[in-house]
């Protein structure tokens, strides 16, 4: 059976969190890496002898016509989508377009599905969803559609029959990467992929761990840590390099170095094997030390990104950050002294915040010795522990009526936030342009330029600070 996935262009994600001039910089050319959960699957669905065609709309920014020609020329008989919760409306607008052009039906998975599968499926232009994880449950669900089996026994989906909603069993979610193909990255443009701190191209982004065991109360990730042995991750390194001449690997892990010995074993193979690639992580400083640090860098790590957060220890309690400020102190300073460079995500307007509170995480982000920021304003999201405490508190469930078209973004309101939304602005692009205009965070940046494409990038950059 023939399917494809599409990968629309132009996404909202992160519009909540960014300046408006921020927002349109980052999301339009700052970031542009491959969705692998659609690689991962095309992968799964062809190794099931489907054949299955990619179409990745963002990063090729497609117009509508251009993804029509691709659909007529393939001619699926099943198209299916992915969606996050904050950027599903913009899915459907694109779901709806396309139907009215090339009438086939659709599937929809992603994270928003486990939170909203009922009212997803509510949208006459959507007939299939698969509901948590689908490296079992999509390849089962093509298979008894090909079949036309009956659907009700598969766990972890949803579909409609006689015009009402279906939602099956959950599906247990037990299955690691190590059991599941890498994903077919021959379907995906790898010489688009870019970001703004990359230093080589084509750049690619890897997941070695699904889920977190840290509960912060403001992260929706799932719990259900499954982890990949360091074995398998430098054999996908190695498909990276060999097979697609990819020279740069973003780790998109939450905590790339969560086992000390894991990461031990795996800065030991890329020591053995002379692997000629630059790479970058996400990690939190307590799973750090300094020796682990420079072993990193000799490796060819180029930059290691800290989920700080806050810079007020008594706001780091409330949503249970395992973290001190010494901590962060630390694995900065050991990154910097590494030779590595090091950004840092912070987020303000948490429950419970003033200006004072703020102003501490502002004014411990000026202190540290980082290279960039990200300076987050704070959104409840679907499935955190504060988004419960949201909709317990207001009685309103704003994802939800979002996810059925009763709500704008305009109508999210800040949390417990002792400031108003106006000054969480000012106070956000005033640390923005503090952080970033600074003699030395300037000197530093044009120091470290190798190209003119770096320099017009974070000049545009630059740009939408002012």
């Amino acid at each position: 059976m023939k399917v494809t996935f599409v990968y629309p262009p132009k996404q909202s994600m992160g519009k909540l969190f960014y300046p408006a001039k921020v927002w349109k910089n980052y999301s339009e050319s700052a970031v542009i890496l491959p969705n692998l959960g659609i690689a991962y699957l095309a992968a799964l669905l062809r190794e099931n002898g489907h054949e299955v065609d990619l179409i990745e709309g963002h990063a090729l920014d497609l117009t509508l016509e251009q993804i029509l020609d691709r659909l007529e020329s393939f001619k699926p008989e099943y198209l299916l989508y992915t969606s996050i919760t904050d950027n599903f409306q913009d899915t459907v607008w694109w779901i709806n377009e396309i139907r009215q052009r090339y009438d086939k039906p659709v599937v929809i998975g992603g994270p928003h599905l486990g939170v909203y599968p009922r009212e997803t499926l509510s949208y006459e232009c959507i007939d299939y969803a698969v509901i948590g994880d689908g490296w079992e449950t999509l390849p089962e669900l093509m298979d008894a559609l090909q079949k036309n089996k009956t659907l009700s026994d598969i766990k972890g989906i949803g579909y409609k029959k006689i015009k009402k909603v279906v939602i099956t069993e959950p599906r247990p979610q037990v299955l690691t990467l190590e059991d599941v193909p890498f994903p077919a990255r021959d379907l995906l443009p790898n010489d688009k992929y870019d970001t703004v701190l990359s230093k080589r191209k084509p750049v690619t982004s890897m997941i070695t761990n699904l889920g977190c065991p840290f509960k912060c109360t403001y992260c929706c990730t799932d719990r259900n840590l499954r982890v990949s042995s360091p074995e398998y991750v430098v054999a996908e390194i190695e498909e990276c390099i060999n097979k697609y001449g990819i020279r740069e690997i973003e780790f998109y892990d939450e905590t790339f170095t969560l086992n000390s010995k894991r990461m031990s074993r795996f800065l030991d193979l890329l020591e053995e094997k002379k692997l000629d690639f630059l790479w970058s992580a996400r990690t939190s400083v307590r799973c750090v030390t300094k020796e682990m640090l420079e072993r990193m860098a000799k490796s060819g790590c180029i930059r290691v990104s800290f989920g700080i957060e806050v810079g007020n220890e008594e706001i780091l309690k409330n949503i249970r950050k395992p973290i001190k400020n010494y901590m962060v102190r630390d694995g900065v300073k050991w990154a910097k002294q590494a030779g590595i460079t090091v950004l840092g995500f912070f987020i303000l307007g948490l429950p419970n915040e003033t200006e004072e509170t703020i102003n501490d995480t502002i004014k411990l982000m000026l202190e540290l010795d980082l290279d960039y920021v990200e300076l987050n304003k704070f959104v409840p999201v679907p499935n955190s522990q504060l988004y419960e405490e949201f909709k317990k508190d207001t009685g309103v469930d704003f994802w939800r009526d979002y996810t059925l078209g009763k709500a704008t973004f305009e109508d999210l309101k800040p949390y417990k936030l002792h400031v108003s939304p106006e000054r969480l602005d000012e106070l956000q692009a005033n640390g923005y342009r503090q952080f970033y205009f600074r003699p030395k965070s300037i000197w530093r940046k044009l120091v470290a330029v190798r190209s003119f494409s770096e320099l017009y990038r974070l000049a545009t950059a630059a740009r939408s600070l002012i």
